[in-house]
C-alpha cells in the first residue's frame, strides 16, 4: 500500500512540476549574468534579489564559471538546453541505477519533486549528485541495495575521486562534506581535486579580474540575508547570527566522526541537514540515506518530500535521520514490539 501511495505522489509531484515550474530555470540564469559579463556588464545584480521566482533570479556561482559558459553563448539556446537536459538526466539515471533502483522503477523515481525539479529546472545539483554517489558507491548489490564504496580501493585514479568531490564545494561552498569525507580516507585524492579547483580559478583570474570576486562574495552575502523571502528553507536558519554558520560547520566536522562503513550515506544526510539554504533538489543527497533505513520509513519520507511543501520535506528529512542514526537499534525495537503484539493477540 504505501509503495503504491508514494508511486502516486511521486507521479503527481512531477507532473505539477512540468506544468509549474521554469523550464531551464537554473541554465538560464547563469546564462543571462554569462551574457551580461561578456559584454562588459555586471554578472552579480543586487537588484536580482527584488525579481519573483523565475529567470530573473539572482547568480550565485563562482566567477570561474563564466568562462566556461560564454562559448554556449553562440549557440541557439534550444540547442543548449536539450544538451543540458541530456546531460542531468543521463547523470540522474546514473544515480538511481547506481544506488540499485530497478529499471521498471525509474521513470517514478525520476518523477519525484526533487529529481523532477532538477530536471525540469536544469539544476546542476543532479550532476553533483552524480558525482557524488560515483566516489562513494560501487554497482549495487541488488534490487534496492546500494553497494557502498570505500575510497581508499584504487581501482580509480585519486585524482577522479578528488575532482568529482572537490566540484561540489567549489561550486556550492557550503557543501564540502563529500570531499571532507574522501579527505578522511583518501587524503591524497582529496588534495588533488582541491589543488585542481584552485588551478581552475587561478588560470580564469585573469580573464574575470579581481573585481568579480569581490562582487561575487558579495552577492553571498546578500543571498544569506533572511530578509530575502526566496532564501529557501533551513534548519541551521532557525539559529541565531553566528550559530548558523557554526551549525553548518558541525555537520562537516561531524563527517569526520560517522562509521566509514556508512560514510556516503552519512555524508548526504548531513549536507542535507547543514544546508543553510535548501530547496527541493537540495534533498537529492538525502538519498542513500534513505535506501539504508527501513522501507516502511523510507517511504513515508518519500510521500511527505514528494508533497512539495516545506513543513512535508522537513518532516521526511527528519524522518529519515532519526531511521538512520537509530539504525539497527530500530529495527530490534520494532521487532520486540510486534513479538510482544504478537504473543498477546488472542488466539483463532
Amino acid at each position: 500500500m504505501l509503495e503504491l501511495l508514494a508511486a502516486a505522489v511521486a507521479v503527481v509531484g512531477g507532473v505539477v512540476v512540468l506544468l509549474t515550474h521554469p523550464f531551464m530555470v537554473d541554465l538560464e540564469i547563469p546564462l543571462r549574468a554569462a551574457e551580461r559579463w561578456v559584454h562588459g556588464g555586471e554578472p552579480y545584480l543586487a537588484s536580482a534579489f527584488a525579481a519573483p521566482e523565475g529567470y530573473g533570479l539572482p547568480f550565485l556561482y563562482p566567477p570561474p564559471v563564466l568562462p566556461f559558459l560564454a562559448p554556449l553563448l553562440a549557440l541557439p539556446r534550444v540547442v543548449v538546453d536539450a544538451a543540458w537536459l541530456a546531460a542531468t538526466l543521463g547523470a540522474a539515471i546514473f544515480v538511481v541505477r547506481r544506488l540499485g533502483v530497478p529499471w521498471r522503477a525509474v521513470p517514478i523515481v525520476l518523477c519525484w519533486v526533487p529529481f523532477s525539479e532538477g530536471l525540469v529546472g536544469g539544476n546542476a545539483q543532479v550532476l553533483l549528485l552524480a558525482a557524488f554517489v560515483a566516489v562513494f558507491f560501487d554497482p549495487p548489490a541488488g534490487p534496492w541495495r546500494p553497494a557502498p564504496r570505500d575510497p581508499r580501493d584504487r581501482g580509480r585514479p585519486a585524482i577522479a575521486d578528488g575532482v568529482f568531490a572537490a566540484v561540489t564545494p567549489a561550486l556550492k561552498l557550503t557543501q564540502p562534506h563529500a570531499w571532507a569525507a574522501l579527505l578522511r580516507r583518501r587524503p591524497v585524492a582529496a588534495l588533488l581535486g582541491l589543488t585542481v579547483m584552485v588551478a581552475v580559478a587561478a588560470a580564469t583570474l585573469p580573464l574575470v579580474g579581481v573585481g568579480a570576486w569581490q562582487a561575487w562574495i558579495a552577492q553571498l552575502g546578500r543571498a544569506a540575508d533572511p530578509a530575502w523571502a526566496l532564501r529557501g528553507s533551513s534548519l541551521v536558519q532557525l539559529l541565531p547570527g553566528i550559530l548558523s554558520p557554526v551549525a553548518t560547520g558541525l555537520t562537516v566536522l561531524l563527517v569526520l566522526a560517522v562509521p566509514t562503513r556508512r560514510l556516503g550515506a552519512a555524508a548526504g544526510l548531513l549536507l542535507v541537514l547543514g544546508a543553510p539554504s535548501l530547496r527541493s533538489y537540495g534533498v537529492l543527497f538525502l538519498v542513500p540515506a534513505m535506501l539504508a533505513v527501513r522501507r516502511d520509513l523510507a517511504l513515508v519520507a518519500v510521500i511527505l518530500v514528494g508533497t512539495g511543501v516545506m513543513a512535508g520535506m522537513w518532516a521526511g528529512i527528519l524522518l529519515v535521520t532519526l531511521a538512520f542514526v537509530a539504525g539497527d537499534r530500530l529495527d530490534a525495537f520494532v521487532a520486540g514490539i510486534t513479538e510482544r503484539l504478537g504473543r498477546r493477540a488472542p488466539a483463532s
